[in-house]
């Protein structure tokens, strides 16, 4: 069966978008008027949901997709946000900063992901919607906790998650050479095919030297209605 090409931004890109918003937005709606036992069971239920693909998508990558085994460890950033707000929602006082590091992360991250996907073929092609139906569970589980369980970050937060960043980039790097080619979390080995922000950047490992900037810069955007937001309220 031959497939359409993705067109970033294209009709098919754009709809999609919309549908991933209004789920992302309706969902924290629902439960945020409902009493404590409820928004709760809401979270447990998103967690679920999230577990599950967590558990499935490497199967179906490799059945289904014949993707590389080799890039199906949950070691993409975006793994690392969804894993986070897993703990987060089923863990009672789990560290906050689980979920500091999921909004930046999941803000940053899942948005550019569903923005610039790595995707070469649209709808129907069997990668599309569980590629933006997963990354859209990380930005709905951030904006579940931010509307309904009315939690946020601060502006020193940023400098916290830029230091587990840090970190876990040290390991994560070190990880796709112990696996080896085609392994690429992160994007550390490699540039994701073309159509992102990566592709004005030097060829590999130099990339890293714009990529790293531009994170911590995208973090203080990611913050940048919150911080709006305060100073409306002055």
């Amino acid at each position: 069966m031959n497939f359409p090409a993705f067109e970033v931004f294209g009709t098919q890109h754009l709809v999609t978008l919309l549908l991933c918003a209004a789920a992302i937005y309706l969902y924290p709606k629902f439960f945020q008027n409902k009493d404590e036992a409820k928004q709760i069971l809401g979270g447990k239920i998103l967690a679920g949901i999230m577990i599950l693909h967590m558990i499935t998508q490497p199967i179906y990558d490799v059945l289904l997709f014949k993707l590389p085994w080799k890039g199906e460890f949950p070691l993409h950033m975006c793994d690392f946000s969804m894993l986070a707000m897993i703990v987060y929602l089923l863990k009672q006082n789990a560290p906050k900063i689980l979920f500091h590091c999921a909004y930046f992360w999941g803000i940053c991250g899942a948005t550019m992901a569903m923005a610039t996907p790595d995707l070469e073929y649209g709808f129907p092609h069997r990668e599309y919607s569980p590629f933006f139906w997963g990354h859209s569970l990380i930005l709905l589980a951030v904006f579940y906790v931010l509307m309904v369980r009315k939690e946020r970050p601060i502006l020193k937060d940023i400098l916290k998650v830029v230091g587990v960043t840090l970190v876990l980039l040290i390991f994560v790097y070190i990880a796709n050479l112990l696996i080896g080619p085609p392994a690429n979390y992160w994007y550390l080995v490699d540039r994701p095919v073309e159509g992102t922000l990566m592709d004005y950047f030097p060829d590999p490992p130099l990339h890293l030297i714009g990529t790293i900037p531009l994170a911590i810069l995208l973090f203080y955007i990611a913050y940048l209605p919150l911080q709006i937001k305060d100073r409306l309220k002055i």
